[in-house]
């Protein structure tokens, strides 16, 4: 699945392409891009902590993952990153009590606080809590199991 985004993200977009960079060099190879993006987006760590892993510069990185997550809302947006209809949530309901017997569940994959860098002062006071200290964004994802998100 991984290579099959990699390949649908390089017929489609530039950024991704080979080509050769400002110094005469060939550029970064799309799979080290689309890699680079997935482990920032995966593990939370800023774009520099790659530099030995992938030999990527931070600003090439963090460019990676802006093309990356724009390129992945225009391919796949419209199919799976969409709101589920009443039917979708009566099957996803299904299919959760089927597969473990709880009713009334839909299922998480993670619930998880970011933190919010450039949280404007003026919400500070809202989206802090206590046991974190700094304003956080809460992220809930729920998931089917025909990878509807």
């Amino acid at each position: 699945m991984f290579f099959k985004i990699v390949d649908d993200i390089e017929a489609n977009f530039s950024y991704f392409q080979d080509g050769i960079d400002a110094r005469g060099r060939s550029s970064f190879k799309p799979l080290q891009k689309v890699a680079s993006a997935v482990r920032q987006l995966v593990i939370g760590n800023p774009p520099d902590e790659y530099d030995e892993y992938l030999h990527m510069a931070a600003q090439t990185g963090h460019e990676s993952l802006d093309h990356f997550c724009d390129a992945i809302i225009k391919l796949y947006g419209c199919e799976y990153l969409r709101r589920p209809t009443q039917h979708n949530v009566a099957c996803i309901f299904q299919a959760h009590e089927e597969r473990h017997h709880m009713l009334g569940i839909l299922g998480s994959i993670d619930c998880t606080h970011v933190e919010w860098l450039n949280c404007p002062r003026h919400l500070k006071g809202q989206y802090a809590r206590g046991d974190h200290g700094v304003p956080t964004i809460m992220l809930e994802i729920t998931a089917s199991q025909d990878t509807w998100i």
